[in-house]
């Protein structure tokens, strides 16, 4: 046996479930579910529930489990009713717990009952490649794991509980990472754990782009969810296994905090509506990408950028800048002499700011100007607030900034970051390595 196998029958029984939690799941499913039937009886476009998700496939991992119910509704119902309907039986199949509303394809219930969360998912009621919503694939997901022989389904429980040990497990916006069901192809493809280590590392089949087809529907390509940093991570880590295998990257393998670099870091906190976590996160990463495009454009490249939050109404825009600080003036170079007008409106837009107007040796012409921000901070006050023009904020994040933002840096942000456990987290991730870890 090598030293791989051998941590991987250790690893075996870290990602195996106990007989009652098992039993323990398996009440509560039975209960939930009855209670989406008997909901689902009241509306006459539903067709029945069924259980789905990780632990009716069997492949859950110990103290991890999410129960998820699907609400199966008749294709001819309009895509309003359908909605409609979906969160109504989720409702009351969840009433007397607290409710969520989340958002993928279309809206759907979550709840936290007795420790487990449990989602009420409604899916069109279709024939296999006659897709309606995202969701409708589910049930057909569900059958073909399950059919899984019960080693493969322990073959499926190591990879998940590696992915999440090494920070790349979980398909929501926040981690762009490999989804449950993304990991149990990845197995059936692979055909063990090892295998799938051997494929992510290059060793042996890895040439080429990724790509992971669904084998329910070929046309979809599982692979297009997982952003190319978490793909990288999982390589490095599997490289990294493979090399030197542990325990610890089934446990949890931090990357190592540089506390020299926290000084660096830049941070916008600002507060905003409530939004569920998904939408949250869309927005917060879609308004961070925006930001580091604009202050790029004027200057000031950023080395890393991340957001934060507490997955509420707390958020922070986290930067680590090359620099911090710019020249006065700034070459802004214009077109080639042979394209007259281009060069008279260049000239007319930057005459009155500039200090100097010449042609460059490559023929272009060229101006010497002033910049407006020099000071990264006060940039970053300004579009917060709206000072300096829009930047590409989101609509809830934008207001947020304009009624809260602050922009820390050093001793205010240590201070705030060790009052605020999430911002404290974000700065821990923001200044640690993480080649093949999870952040720290």
């Amino acid at each position: 046996m090598t030293s791989a196998e051998r941590i991987v029958a250790a690893a075996s029984r870290l990602a195996s479930p106990g007989a009652s939690e098992a039993s323990r799941l398996d009440r509560l499913s039975r209960r939930v579910l009855e209670r989406a039937r008997a909901a689902g009886s009241k509306h006459p476009e539903v067709k029945g529930a069924a259980l789905g998700g990780s632990f009716a496939k069997g492949t859950w991992l110990p103290g991890r489990a999410d129960l998820d119910v699907f609400v199966r509704i008749d294709p001819k119902t309009p895509e309003a009713r359908f909605e409609e309907v979906g969160l109504a039986v989720g409702a009351e199949a969840l009433r007397g717990y607290p409710l969520g509303k989340r958002f993928a394809q279309h809206p759907y219930t979550e709840a936290e009952v007795e420790g487990v969360k449990v989602n009420v998912v409604p899916c069109y009621d279709v024939q296999k490649g006659h897709w309606k919503s995202a969701a409708d694939r589910s049930l057909f997901h569900l059958r073909l794991v399950k059919a899984f022989p019960e080693a493969q389904k322990g073959e499926v429980r190591l990879l998940k509980l590696f992915m999440a040990g090494v920070g790349v497990y979980g398909a929501e916006i926040e981690v762009q990472g490999f989804s449950g069901y993304a990991a149990e192809v990845i197995v059936m493809q692979a055909g063990t754990f090892l295998s799938a280590m051997r494929r992510f590392a290059g060793v042996t089949g890895a040439g080429g782009p990724f790509s992971l087809r669904d084998p329910v529907d070929e046309e979809r390509d599982l692979s297009t969810a997982i952003s190319e940093e978490k793909l990288a991570s999982m390589r490095l880590a599997a490289r990294a296994f493979l090399r030197s295998p542990s325990i610890a990257y089934f446990k949890g393998v931090r990357g190592k905090e540089r506390p020299a670099v926290r000084k660096r870091v830049v941070a916008v906190a600002f507060e905003h509506a409530a939004l569920p976590e998904d939408a949250l996160w869309g927005e917060l990463k879609k308004t961070l990408a925006h930001l580091v495009l604009h202050l790029e454009g004027v200057g000031f490249k950023v080395a890393r950028s991340l957001a934060a939050s507490d997955n509420s109404s707390r958020s922070a825009l986290l930067l680590i800048p090359e620099v911090d600080r710019l020249p006065d003036i700034q070459v802004r170079l214009g077109p080639t002499s042979d394209r007259k007008a281009d060069v008279e409106a260049f000239v007319r837009s930057n005459r009155r700011s500039s200090e100097l107007v010449w042609v460059a040796p490559d023929g272009r012409v060229a101006a010497l100007t002033r910049r407006k921000y020099t000071v990264l901070e006060e940039l970053l006050a300004d579009l917060a607030q709206g000072k300096a023009g829009p930047f590409g904020a989101s609509k809830e994040v934008a207001a947020g900034l304009r009624s809260s933002a602050m922009v820390l840096k050093g001793g205010q942000l240590e201070k705030k970051a060790a009052r605020q456990e999430w911002l404290g987290r974000g700065m821990r991730q923001i200044v640690s390595d993480t080649l093949g870890t999870r952040p720290g």
